[in-house]
Protein backbone atom coordinates (compact mmCIF):
# COMPACT_ATOMS: atom_id res chain seq x y z
CA UNK A 1 0.00 0.00 0.00
CA UNK A 2 1.38 3.39 -0.99
CA UNK A 3 1.32 6.34 1.39
CA UNK A 4 -1.25 8.08 -0.83
CA UNK A 5 -3.63 5.12 -0.32
CA UNK A 6 -3.39 5.25 3.47
CA UNK A 7 -6.66 6.36 5.01
CA UNK A 8 -6.83 8.53 8.08
CA UNK A 9 -7.81 5.49 10.15
CA UNK A 10 -4.72 3.56 9.00
CA UNK A 11 -2.47 6.56 9.63
CA UNK A 12 -3.96 6.94 13.12
CA UNK A 13 -3.40 3.27 13.92
CA UNK A 14 0.19 3.46 12.73
CA UNK A 15 0.90 6.58 14.79
CA UNK A 16 -0.73 4.97 17.84
CA UNK A 17 1.34 1.81 17.37
CA UNK A 18 4.47 3.90 17.12
CA UNK A 19 3.56 5.62 20.40
CA UNK A 20 2.80 2.35 22.22
CA UNK A 21 5.79 2.74 24.62
CA UNK A 22 4.21 5.98 25.89
CA UNK A 23 0.67 4.77 26.36
CA UNK A 24 0.74 5.07 30.21
CA UNK A 25 1.34 8.85 30.26
CA UNK A 26 -1.00 9.20 27.28
CA UNK A 27 -3.74 7.38 29.20
CA UNK A 28 -3.14 9.71 32.13
CA UNK A 29 -3.61 12.71 29.84
CA UNK A 30 -6.87 11.33 28.43
CA UNK A 31 -8.22 10.47 31.89
CA UNK A 32 -7.63 13.91 33.33
CA UNK A 33 -9.02 15.65 30.25
CA UNK A 34 -12.25 13.67 30.61
CA UNK A 35 -12.39 14.47 34.33
CA UNK A 36 -11.78 18.19 33.90
CA UNK A 37 -14.41 18.44 31.16
CA UNK A 38 -16.94 16.58 33.32
CA UNK A 39 -16.13 19.05 36.10
CA UNK A 40 -16.71 21.89 33.63
CA UNK A 41 -20.21 20.59 32.88
CA UNK A 42 -20.81 20.13 36.61
CA UNK A 43 -19.74 23.75 37.12
CA UNK A 44 -22.41 24.89 34.64
CA UNK A 45 -25.04 22.64 36.23
CA UNK A 46 -24.33 23.68 39.82
CA UNK A 47 -24.12 27.34 38.84
CA UNK A 48 -27.46 27.24 37.06
CA UNK A 49 -29.01 25.31 39.94
CA UNK A 50 -27.79 27.98 42.37
CA UNK A 51 -29.16 30.78 40.22
CA UNK A 52 -32.59 29.12 39.99
CA UNK A 53 -32.67 28.57 43.79
CA UNK A 54 -31.79 32.19 44.47
CA UNK A 55 -34.37 33.32 41.89
CA UNK A 56 -36.91 31.16 43.75
CA UNK A 57 -36.16 33.00 47.01
CA UNK A 58 -33.68 30.59 48.61
CA UNK A 59 -30.74 32.95 49.10
CA UNK A 60 -29.15 30.71 51.73
CA UNK A 61 -27.62 28.45 49.10
CA UNK A 62 -25.30 31.17 47.81
CA UNK A 63 -22.43 30.35 50.18
CA UNK A 64 -22.51 26.58 49.66
CA UNK A 65 -22.86 26.96 45.88
CA UNK A 66 -19.99 29.46 45.74
CA UNK A 67 -17.68 27.24 47.83
CA UNK A 68 -18.56 24.20 45.73
CA UNK A 69 -17.89 26.07 42.50
CA UNK A 70 -14.53 27.35 43.79
CA UNK A 71 -13.46 23.83 44.77
CA UNK A 72 -14.56 22.47 41.38
CA UNK A 73 -12.77 25.30 39.57
CA UNK A 74 -9.50 24.59 41.43
CA UNK A 75 -9.81 20.86 40.73
CA UNK A 76 -10.62 21.59 37.10
CA UNK A 77 -7.51 23.78 36.81
CA UNK A 78 -5.33 21.10 38.43
CA UNK A 79 -6.72 18.40 36.15
CA UNK A 80 -6.17 20.65 33.13
CA UNK A 81 -2.53 21.12 34.13
CA UNK A 82 -1.98 17.37 34.53
CA UNK A 83 -3.66 16.67 31.20
CA UNK A 84 -1.57 19.28 29.38
CA UNK A 85 1.67 18.23 31.06
CA UNK A 86 1.37 14.55 30.18
CA UNK A 87 -0.08 15.28 26.74
CA UNK A 88 2.82 17.50 25.72
CA UNK A 89 5.36 15.20 27.39
CA UNK A 90 4.09 12.40 25.14
CA UNK A 91 3.98 14.67 22.08
CA UNK A 92 7.51 16.03 22.31
CA UNK A 93 8.98 12.68 23.34
CA UNK A 94 7.35 11.10 20.31
CA UNK A 95 8.60 13.89 18.04
CA UNK A 96 12.14 13.03 19.14
CA UNK A 97 11.39 9.35 18.53
CA UNK A 98 9.98 10.14 15.07
CA UNK A 99 13.12 12.07 14.11
CA UNK A 100 15.34 9.27 15.39
CA UNK A 101 13.24 6.80 13.40
CA UNK A 102 13.45 8.99 10.29
CA UNK A 103 17.24 9.10 10.44
CA UNK A 104 17.55 5.40 11.36
CA UNK A 105 15.43 4.36 8.39
CA UNK A 106 16.83 6.80 5.84
CA UNK A 107 20.50 6.23 6.72
CA UNK A 108 20.59 2.74 5.14
CA UNK A 109 19.07 4.22 1.97
CA UNK A 110 21.92 6.69 1.50
CA UNK A 111 23.33 7.63 -0.84
CA UNK A 112 21.55 5.61 -3.52
CA UNK A 113 18.07 5.80 -2.02
CA UNK A 114 18.07 9.56 -1.57
CA UNK A 115 20.01 10.53 -4.68
CA UNK A 116 17.99 13.04 -6.66
CA UNK A 117 15.92 14.09 -3.65
CA UNK A 118 15.99 17.77 -2.81
CA UNK A 119 17.92 18.61 0.35
CA UNK A 120 15.60 21.44 1.39
CA UNK A 121 12.53 19.24 0.93
CA UNK A 122 14.07 16.45 3.04
CA UNK A 123 14.86 19.03 5.72
CA UNK A 124 11.26 20.27 5.63
CA UNK A 125 10.01 16.71 6.09
CA UNK A 126 12.22 15.89 9.06
CA UNK A 127 11.59 19.22 10.78
CA UNK A 128 8.32 20.87 9.79
CA UNK A 129 6.31 17.82 8.76
CA UNK A 130 7.26 15.94 11.92
CA UNK A 131 6.42 19.05 13.95
CA UNK A 132 2.92 18.97 12.48
CA UNK A 133 2.48 15.39 13.74
CA UNK A 134 2.68 16.84 17.26
CA UNK A 135 -0.97 17.88 16.77
CA UNK A 136 -2.00 14.23 16.62
CA UNK A 137 -0.41 13.28 19.93
CA UNK A 138 -0.90 16.48 21.95
CA UNK A 139 -4.17 17.86 20.59
CA UNK A 140 -6.06 14.99 18.98
CA UNK A 141 -6.03 11.77 21.01
CA UNK A 142 -7.23 13.21 24.32
CA UNK A 143 -9.73 15.70 22.79
CA UNK A 144 -11.24 13.08 20.45
CA UNK A 145 -11.71 10.53 23.23
CA UNK A 146 -13.12 13.22 25.51
CA UNK A 147 -15.49 14.28 22.71
CA UNK A 148 -16.89 10.73 22.74
CA UNK A 149 -16.85 9.96 26.48
CA UNK A 150 -17.97 13.25 28.05
CA UNK A 151 -21.18 13.65 25.98
CA UNK A 152 -22.14 10.06 26.84
CA UNK A 153 -21.73 10.86 30.56
CA UNK A 154 -23.69 14.10 30.18
CA UNK A 155 -26.51 12.46 28.21
CA UNK A 156 -26.73 9.71 30.82
CA UNK A 157 -27.07 12.30 33.59
CA UNK A 158 -29.71 14.27 31.66
CA UNK A 159 -31.70 11.13 30.91
CA UNK A 160 -31.55 9.78 34.48
CA UNK A 161 -32.01 13.02 36.43
CA UNK A 162 -34.38 14.94 34.15
CA UNK A 163 -35.84 13.31 31.05
CA UNK A 164 -34.69 10.61 28.57
CA UNK A 165 -36.50 12.53 25.84
CA UNK A 166 -34.32 15.59 26.43
CA UNK A 167 -31.20 13.41 26.11
CA UNK A 168 -32.49 11.87 22.87
CA UNK A 169 -33.28 15.32 21.43
CA UNK A 170 -29.78 16.61 22.23
CA UNK A 171 -27.87 13.53 20.95
CA UNK A 172 -28.31 14.13 17.15
CA UNK A 173 -27.00 17.68 17.43
CA UNK A 174 -23.90 16.45 19.27
CA UNK A 175 -23.30 13.80 16.58
CA UNK A 176 -23.77 16.38 13.83
CA UNK A 177 -21.24 18.77 15.38
CA UNK A 178 -18.64 16.11 16.25
CA UNK A 179 -18.97 13.73 13.29
CA UNK A 180 -21.13 14.87 10.38
CA UNK A 181 -19.69 18.35 9.82
CA UNK A 182 -16.02 17.22 9.95
CA UNK A 183 -16.82 14.26 7.66
CA UNK A 184 -18.46 16.50 5.05
CA UNK A 185 -15.21 18.31 4.28
CA UNK A 186 -12.52 15.81 5.19
CA UNK A 187 -11.52 14.92 1.61
CA UNK A 188 -11.16 18.50 0.44
CA UNK A 189 -9.34 19.39 3.66
CA UNK A 190 -6.94 16.47 3.24
CA UNK A 191 -6.13 17.54 -0.33
CA UNK A 192 -5.56 21.15 0.70
CA UNK A 193 -3.39 20.06 3.65
CA UNK A 194 -1.26 17.83 1.39
CA UNK A 195 -0.85 20.67 -1.12
CA UNK A 196 0.16 22.99 1.70
CA UNK A 197 2.82 20.59 3.05
CA UNK A 198 4.17 20.12 -0.49
CA UNK A 199 4.25 23.87 -1.12
CA UNK A 200 6.14 24.47 2.11
CA UNK A 201 8.64 21.76 1.15
CA UNK A 202 9.16 23.52 -2.21
CA UNK A 203 9.67 26.88 -0.47
CA UNK A 204 12.18 25.30 1.93
CA UNK A 205 14.11 23.80 -0.98
CA UNK A 206 14.09 27.11 -2.85
CA UNK A 207 15.39 28.95 0.23
CA UNK A 208 18.10 26.33 0.79
CA UNK A 209 19.27 26.69 -2.82
CA UNK A 210 19.22 30.46 -2.54
CA UNK A 211 21.32 30.55 0.63
CA UNK A 212 23.84 27.98 -0.57
CA UNK A 213 24.12 29.61 -4.00
CA UNK A 214 24.06 33.23 -2.83
CA UNK A 215 27.38 34.04 -4.54
CA UNK A 216 26.08 32.88 -7.93
CA UNK A 217 22.77 34.69 -7.34
CA UNK A 218 24.64 37.95 -6.77
CA UNK A 219 27.27 37.42 -9.46
CA UNK A 220 24.71 36.77 -12.22
CA UNK A 221 22.07 39.25 -11.10
CA UNK A 222 19.66 36.43 -10.38
CA UNK A 223 18.19 38.03 -7.24
CA UNK A 224 15.03 39.59 -8.71
CA UNK A 225 14.13 36.48 -10.70
CA UNK A 226 14.83 34.36 -7.66
CA UNK A 227 12.38 36.43 -5.62
CA UNK A 228 9.77 36.11 -8.37
CA UNK A 229 10.16 32.31 -8.27
CA UNK A 230 9.77 32.36 -4.50
CA UNK A 231 6.64 34.47 -4.88
CA UNK A 232 5.12 31.89 -7.24
CA UNK A 233 5.86 29.09 -4.77
CA UNK A 234 4.39 31.18 -1.97
CA UNK A 235 1.23 31.75 -4.03
CA UNK A 236 0.74 27.99 -4.33
CA UNK A 237 0.95 27.67 -0.55
CA UNK A 238 -1.34 30.66 -0.07
CA UNK A 239 -3.95 29.01 -2.30
CA UNK A 240 -3.90 25.88 -0.14
CA UNK A 241 -4.14 27.99 3.01
CA UNK A 242 -7.09 29.85 1.51
CA UNK A 243 -8.93 26.60 0.75
CA UNK A 244 -8.30 25.34 4.28
CA UNK A 245 -9.45 28.65 5.75
CA UNK A 246 -12.65 28.63 3.70
CA UNK A 247 -13.52 25.11 4.87
CA UNK A 248 -12.76 26.00 8.48
CA UNK A 249 -15.07 29.03 8.24
CA UNK A 250 -17.90 26.95 6.79
CA UNK A 251 -17.48 24.26 9.45
CA UNK A 252 -17.47 26.74 12.29
CA UNK A 253 -20.49 28.53 10.92
CA UNK A 254 -22.41 25.26 10.67
CA UNK A 255 -21.37 24.30 14.18
CA UNK A 256 -22.58 27.58 15.65
CA UNK A 257 -25.90 27.07 13.92
CA UNK A 258 -26.17 23.49 15.20
CA UNK A 259 -25.30 24.49 18.78
CA UNK A 260 -28.00 27.18 18.80
CA UNK A 261 -30.53 24.79 17.24
CA UNK A 262 -29.63 22.09 19.78
CA UNK A 263 -30.09 24.36 22.78
CA UNK A 264 -33.44 25.63 21.43
CA UNK A 265 -34.59 22.05 20.78
CA UNK A 266 -33.67 21.05 24.35
CA UNK A 267 -35.52 24.07 25.69
CA UNK A 268 -38.74 23.14 23.89
CA UNK A 269 -38.34 19.44 24.67
CA UNK A 270 -37.92 20.16 28.37
CA UNK A 271 -40.99 22.34 28.39
CA UNK A 272 -42.97 19.72 26.46
CA UNK A 273 -42.00 17.10 29.04
CA UNK A 274 -43.49 19.23 31.81
CA UNK A 275 -40.19 20.12 33.48
CA UNK A 276 -40.23 23.11 35.81
CA UNK A 277 -38.62 26.27 34.60
CA UNK A 278 -35.80 25.68 37.11
CA UNK A 279 -35.10 22.21 35.63
CA UNK A 280 -35.33 23.55 32.10
CA UNK A 281 -32.72 26.19 32.96
CA UNK A 282 -30.39 23.55 34.40
CA UNK A 283 -30.91 21.24 31.40
CA UNK A 284 -30.14 24.09 28.96
CA UNK A 285 -26.96 24.99 30.87
CA UNK A 286 -25.76 21.38 30.92
CA UNK A 287 -26.60 20.94 27.23
CA UNK A 288 -24.67 24.08 26.30
CA UNK A 289 -21.65 22.90 28.31
CA UNK A 290 -21.85 19.44 26.70
CA UNK A 291 -21.16 20.98 23.31
CA UNK A 292 -17.72 22.12 24.62
CA UNK A 293 -15.89 18.76 24.26
CA UNK A 294 -17.56 18.14 20.89
CA UNK A 295 -16.64 21.57 19.55
CA UNK A 296 -13.06 20.69 20.56
CA UNK A 297 -12.98 18.47 17.48
CA UNK A 298 -13.19 21.61 15.33
CA UNK A 299 -10.18 23.08 17.12
CA UNK A 300 -7.84 20.33 15.96
CA UNK A 301 -9.47 18.91 12.83
CA UNK A 302 -7.83 21.40 10.40
CA UNK A 303 -4.38 20.91 11.92
CA UNK A 304 -5.01 17.16 12.06
CA UNK A 305 -5.29 17.06 8.28
CA UNK A 306 -1.86 18.66 8.08
CA UNK A 307 -0.58 16.12 10.60
CA UNK A 308 -1.83 13.28 8.38
CA UNK A 309 -0.31 14.94 5.32
CA UNK A 310 2.98 15.33 7.19
CA UNK A 311 2.91 11.65 8.21
CA UNK A 312 2.35 10.63 4.59
CA UNK A 313 5.32 12.73 3.45
CA UNK A 314 7.55 11.23 6.15
CA UNK A 315 6.60 7.65 5.30
CA UNK A 316 6.92 8.35 1.60
CA UNK A 317 10.66 8.57 2.27
CA UNK A 318 11.18 6.14 5.14
CA UNK A 319 9.02 3.30 3.80
CA UNK A 320 11.14 2.86 0.70
CA UNK A 321 13.26 -0.27 0.96
CA UNK A 322 17.03 0.37 0.95
CA UNK A 323 18.70 0.02 -2.43
CA UNK A 324 21.38 -2.04 -0.68
CA UNK A 325 20.98 -3.93 2.59
CA UNK A 326 22.96 -6.09 4.99
CA UNK A 327 22.96 -9.81 4.14
CA UNK A 328 20.83 -12.08 6.36
CA UNK A 329 23.96 -13.79 7.73
CA UNK A 330 27.04 -11.57 7.31
CA UNK A 331 30.43 -13.29 7.17
CA UNK A 332 33.64 -12.15 8.82
CA UNK A 333 35.88 -9.66 7.07
CA UNK A 334 38.69 -11.26 5.04
CA UNK A 335 42.26 -11.07 6.26
CA UNK A 336 43.60 -10.24 2.81
CA UNK A 337 42.50 -6.77 1.58
CA UNK A 338 42.64 -7.43 -2.15
CA UNK A 339 39.96 -6.05 -4.51
CA UNK A 340 38.36 -7.99 -7.34
CA UNK A 341 35.83 -6.94 -9.99
CA UNK A 342 34.41 -9.77 -12.08
CA UNK A 343 32.25 -8.90 -15.11
CA UNK A 344 30.64 -5.93 -13.36
CA UNK A 345 27.91 -4.05 -15.23
CA UNK A 346 25.89 -1.24 -13.70
CA UNK A 347 23.58 1.53 -14.86
CA UNK A 348 22.06 4.25 -12.69
CA UNK A 349 18.26 4.08 -12.16
CA UNK A 350 17.92 7.55 -13.68
CA UNK A 351 19.27 6.26 -16.99
CA UNK A 352 16.81 6.05 -19.90
CA UNK A 353 16.48 2.40 -20.99
CA UNK A 354 17.70 1.90 -24.53
CA UNK A 355 19.13 5.42 -24.77
CA UNK A 356 21.58 5.81 -21.88
CA UNK A 357 24.43 3.27 -21.85
CA UNK A 358 25.42 1.64 -18.54
CA UNK A 359 27.85 3.58 -16.37
CA UNK A 360 30.20 0.58 -16.39
CA UNK A 361 30.04 -2.48 -18.64
CA UNK A 362 31.64 -5.89 -18.08
CA UNK A 363 34.54 -4.56 -15.98
CA UNK A 364 36.98 -7.13 -14.59
CA UNK A 365 40.24 -6.54 -12.74
CA UNK A 366 42.02 -7.55 -9.54
CA UNK A 367 44.03 -5.35 -7.22
CA UNK A 368 46.34 -7.63 -5.17
CA UNK A 369 46.71 -6.87 -1.49
CA UNK A 370 49.37 -4.27 -0.80
CA UNK A 371 49.55 -3.06 -4.38
CA UNK A 372 48.88 0.39 -5.79
CA UNK A 373 46.54 0.50 -8.77
CA UNK A 374 45.28 3.56 -10.58
CA UNK A 375 42.10 4.15 -12.57
CA UNK A 376 42.26 6.85 -15.23
CA UNK A 377 40.05 8.06 -18.03
CA UNK A 378 38.11 11.03 -19.28
CA UNK A 379 35.23 12.54 -17.33
CA UNK A 380 32.18 10.29 -17.36
CA UNK A 381 34.15 7.14 -18.16
CA UNK A 382 32.94 5.36 -14.97
CA UNK A 383 35.93 5.83 -12.67
CA UNK A 384 34.04 7.13 -9.63
CA UNK A 385 31.21 4.65 -10.23
CA UNK A 386 33.67 1.84 -9.52
CA UNK A 387 34.35 3.36 -6.09
CA UNK A 388 30.62 3.66 -5.34
CA UNK A 389 30.16 0.00 -6.25
CA UNK A 390 33.12 -1.04 -4.10
CA UNK A 391 31.52 0.69 -1.10
CA UNK A 392 28.10 -0.80 -1.97
CA UNK A 393 26.44 2.55 -2.38
CA UNK A 394 24.88 0.63 -5.27
CA UNK A 395 24.84 -3.03 -6.25
CA UNK A 396 25.87 -4.04 -9.79
CA UNK A 397 23.25 -5.28 -12.21
CA UNK A 398 25.51 -8.23 -13.01
CA UNK A 399 28.90 -9.52 -12.00
CA UNK A 400 30.43 -9.53 -8.54
CA UNK A 401 32.88 -7.56 -6.43
CA UNK A 402 35.13 -9.15 -3.84
CA UNK A 403 37.37 -8.04 -1.02
CA UNK A 404 39.80 -10.84 -0.43
CA UNK A 405 37.92 -14.02 -1.23
CA UNK A 406 34.55 -12.69 0.07
CA UNK A 407 31.84 -11.13 -2.13
CA UNK A 408 31.11 -7.73 -0.65
CA UNK A 409 27.36 -8.41 -0.57
CA UNK A 410 28.07 -11.09 2.07
CA UNK A 411 29.75 -8.55 4.38
CA UNK A 412 27.77 -6.24 6.63
CA UNK A 413 27.77 -2.69 5.30
CA UNK A 414 29.47 -1.43 8.45
CA UNK A 415 32.26 -3.98 8.24
CA UNK A 416 32.79 -3.43 4.52
CA UNK A 417 33.10 0.32 4.95
CA UNK A 418 35.41 -0.12 7.92
CA UNK A 419 37.81 -1.85 5.53
CA UNK A 420 37.96 1.14 3.18
CA UNK A 421 39.05 4.74 3.73
CA UNK A 422 38.03 7.14 0.97
CA UNK A 423 39.14 10.60 0.03
CA UNK A 424 36.65 11.90 -2.52
CA UNK A 425 36.87 14.71 -5.01
CA UNK A 426 34.02 16.50 -3.21
CA UNK A 427 34.82 16.95 0.47
CA UNK A 428 31.96 17.54 2.89
CA UNK A 429 32.86 19.15 6.18
CA UNK A 430 30.38 19.66 9.02
CA UNK A 431 29.88 23.03 10.68
CA UNK A 432 32.01 21.99 13.64
CA UNK A 433 35.59 22.17 14.82
CA UNK A 434 38.56 20.83 12.90
CA UNK A 435 39.02 18.17 15.58
CA UNK A 436 35.38 17.07 15.39
CA UNK A 437 35.56 16.75 11.60
CA UNK A 438 38.67 14.61 11.94
CA UNK A 439 37.16 12.38 14.62
CA UNK A 440 34.36 11.37 12.25
CA UNK A 441 36.86 8.76 11.07
CA UNK A 442 37.80 7.62 14.57
CA UNK A 443 35.86 9.10 17.52
CA UNK A 444 38.31 7.81 20.11
CA UNK A 445 41.40 9.35 18.45
CA UNK A 446 43.71 11.29 20.77
CA UNK A 447 44.96 14.79 20.10
CA UNK A 448 48.38 13.38 19.27
CA UNK A 449 46.85 11.06 16.66
CA UNK A 450 44.95 13.97 15.11
CA UNK A 451 48.12 15.98 14.83
CA UNK A 452 50.06 13.04 13.36
CA UNK A 453 47.43 12.57 10.62
CA UNK A 454 47.43 16.28 9.83
CA UNK A 455 51.23 16.37 9.60
CA UNK A 456 51.07 13.57 7.03
CA UNK A 457 48.49 15.60 5.08
CA UNK A 458 50.66 18.77 5.29
CA UNK A 459 47.91 20.50 7.28
CA UNK A 460 49.19 20.70 10.87
CA UNK A 461 50.97 24.06 10.56
CA UNK A 462 47.96 25.60 8.82
CA UNK A 463 45.66 24.50 11.66
CA UNK A 464 48.00 25.88 14.32
CA UNK A 465 47.88 29.25 12.54
CA UNK A 466 44.11 29.38 13.02
CA UNK A 467 42.81 31.43 15.98
CA UNK A 468 41.74 28.39 18.02
CA UNK A 469 43.87 25.70 16.43
CA UNK A 470 42.16 22.33 16.29
CA UNK A 471 39.10 23.82 18.03
CA UNK A 472 38.51 26.30 15.20
CA UNK A 473 35.08 25.97 13.62
CA UNK A 474 35.33 25.36 9.87
CA UNK A 475 31.93 26.89 9.02
CA UNK A 476 29.05 25.49 7.02
CA UNK A 477 30.42 23.05 4.42
CA UNK A 478 33.91 24.16 5.46
CA UNK A 479 33.43 27.66 4.05
CA UNK A 480 36.13 29.12 6.31
CA UNK A 481 38.76 26.93 4.67
CA UNK A 482 40.18 27.17 1.18
CA UNK A 483 39.58 24.39 -1.31
CA UNK A 484 43.06 22.99 -0.74
CA UNK A 485 42.63 23.05 3.03
CA UNK A 486 39.33 21.21 2.82
CA UNK A 487 40.89 18.55 0.62
CA UNK A 488 43.86 18.07 2.93
CA UNK A 489 41.57 17.81 5.94
CA UNK A 490 39.71 15.08 4.08
CA UNK A 491 42.98 13.29 3.41
CA UNK A 492 43.94 13.58 7.08
CA UNK A 493 40.57 12.10 8.03
CA UNK A 494 41.18 9.10 5.78
CA UNK A 495 44.70 8.67 7.16
CA UNK A 496 43.29 8.73 10.68
CA UNK A 497 40.89 5.89 9.83
CA UNK A 498 43.91 3.68 9.06
CA UNK A 499 41.92 1.20 6.98
CA UNK A 500 43.62 -1.66 5.07
CA UNK A 501 42.23 -0.34 1.77
CA UNK A 502 42.78 3.30 0.82
CA UNK A 503 40.83 4.85 -2.06
CA UNK A 504 41.74 8.24 -3.47
CA UNK A 505 39.04 9.57 -5.79
CA UNK A 506 40.59 12.67 -7.42
CA UNK A 507 41.94 13.36 -3.92
CA UNK A 508 44.44 16.02 -4.92
CA UNK A 509 42.32 17.75 -7.55
CA UNK A 510 42.04 20.94 -5.46
CA UNK A 511 45.75 21.22 -4.71
CA UNK A 512 48.57 23.02 -6.46
CA UNK A 513 51.41 20.99 -7.94
CA UNK A 514 53.83 21.61 -5.05
CA UNK A 515 51.36 20.65 -2.31
CA UNK A 516 50.15 17.72 -4.38
CA UNK A 517 53.69 16.34 -4.62
CA UNK A 518 54.21 16.83 -0.86
CA UNK A 519 51.02 14.99 0.04
CA UNK A 520 51.72 12.29 -2.52
CA UNK A 521 54.98 11.45 -0.74
CA UNK A 522 53.12 11.11 2.54
CA UNK A 523 50.47 8.92 0.92
CA UNK A 524 53.15 6.73 -0.61
CA UNK A 525 54.64 6.21 2.86
CA UNK A 526 51.24 5.46 4.37
CA UNK A 527 50.31 3.06 1.55
CA UNK A 528 53.11 0.74 2.60
CA UNK A 529 51.46 -2.64 3.23
CA UNK A 530 48.00 -1.36 2.24
CA UNK A 531 45.93 -1.81 -0.88
CA UNK A 532 45.73 1.52 -2.68
CA UNK A 533 43.27 2.38 -5.45
CA UNK A 534 43.73 5.81 -6.99
CA UNK A 535 41.19 7.45 -9.28
CA UNK A 536 43.10 10.23 -10.96
CA UNK A 537 42.71 12.94 -13.54
CA UNK A 538 46.31 14.13 -13.36
CA UNK A 539 48.44 11.35 -14.81
CA UNK A 540 51.50 12.77 -13.04
CA UNK A 541 50.21 11.26 -9.78
CA UNK A 542 49.97 7.67 -11.06
CA UNK A 543 52.91 7.11 -13.40
CA UNK A 544 54.63 4.95 -10.78
CA UNK A 545 51.52 2.87 -9.96
CA UNK A 546 51.94 -0.91 -10.05
CA UNK A 547 49.22 -1.03 -12.69
CA UNK A 548 47.07 1.53 -14.45
CA UNK A 549 43.48 0.74 -15.49
CA UNK A 550 42.16 2.86 -18.34
CA UNK A 551 38.39 3.43 -18.52
CA UNK A 552 36.58 4.71 -21.60
CA UNK A 553 32.78 5.05 -21.85
CA UNK A 554 32.25 2.64 -18.98
CA UNK A 555 34.57 -0.08 -20.26
CA UNK A 556 38.03 -1.14 -19.14
CA UNK A 557 39.92 -0.69 -22.40
CA UNK A 558 43.55 -0.97 -21.28
CA UNK A 559 45.64 -1.95 -18.31
CA UNK A 560 49.35 -2.10 -17.65
CA UNK A 561 52.23 -0.06 -16.30
CA UNK A 562 52.90 3.48 -17.39
CA UNK A 563 55.64 2.40 -19.81
CA UNK A 564 53.62 -0.48 -21.24
CA UNK A 565 50.61 1.71 -21.93
CA UNK A 566 52.68 4.42 -23.56
CA UNK A 567 54.26 1.80 -25.79
CA UNK A 568 50.82 0.57 -26.88
CA UNK A 569 49.92 4.03 -28.15
CA UNK A 570 46.25 3.64 -27.18
CA UNK A 571 43.80 5.55 -25.00
CA UNK A 572 46.30 6.10 -22.18
CA UNK A 573 48.94 7.41 -24.55
CA UNK A 574 46.46 9.93 -25.93
CA UNK A 575 45.53 11.09 -22.42
CA UNK A 576 49.19 11.38 -21.55
CA UNK A 577 49.92 13.40 -24.68
CA UNK A 578 47.29 15.96 -23.68
CA UNK A 579 48.89 16.43 -20.27
CA UNK A 580 52.55 16.12 -21.22
CA UNK A 581 53.17 19.83 -20.84
CA UNK A 582 51.87 19.71 -17.29
CA UNK A 583 54.01 16.68 -16.53
CA UNK A 584 57.21 18.10 -17.96
CA UNK A 585 56.72 21.76 -17.06
CA UNK A 586 54.73 22.19 -13.80
CA UNK A 587 53.21 25.65 -13.63
CA UNK A 588 52.30 27.87 -10.72
CA UNK A 589 48.77 27.57 -9.35
CA UNK A 590 46.21 29.32 -11.52
CA UNK A 591 44.49 32.43 -10.24
CA UNK A 592 41.77 31.66 -7.78
CA UNK A 593 43.06 28.19 -6.84
CA UNK A 594 44.07 28.18 -3.21
CA UNK A 595 47.13 26.20 -2.23
CA UNK A 596 46.63 26.37 1.47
Amino acid sequence: MTTEEMTRARISRRLLDFGRPLWPPLTTSVTFRVLQMCLNIALYGIGSWGVTRVASGDAGVITSVAVTMVVIAFAKGLFRYIEQYFGHFVAFKLLAMLRDDFYTRIEPQAPAGIEGRRTGDLLARVMKDIDRIEVFYAHTIAPSLAAAIVPLVSLSVLGAAFSPVVALVLAPFLVAVGVVVPWMSHRAAATAATDLRQARGDVSQHMTDGVQGVREVLAFGYGTRRLDELGELGSAGAGAVGRLGAMISVRRGLNELLVAAGVIAVLFAGAAQGLSWQDVAIVVAISLATFGPVLGVEEFIADLEQAFAGARRIWEVTDRPPVVADPPAPVAAPAEPSIGFEGVTFGYPTAVPGLTPPAVTDVSFTVPAGKRYAVVGTSGSGKSTLISLLLRFWDPASGSIRVGDVPIDRLSLEELRDLVAVVGQRTYLFNDTVAANLRIARPEATQQELEAACRRAALHDTILAMPEGYESVVGEMGERLSGGQRQRLSIARALLKDAPILVLDEATSELDVHTEAEIQRQIDDLAEGRTLLVVAHRLSTVTDADRILVMDRGRLVEQGTHRELLAEGGAYARLYARQVDDLDQPTAPTAGRAST
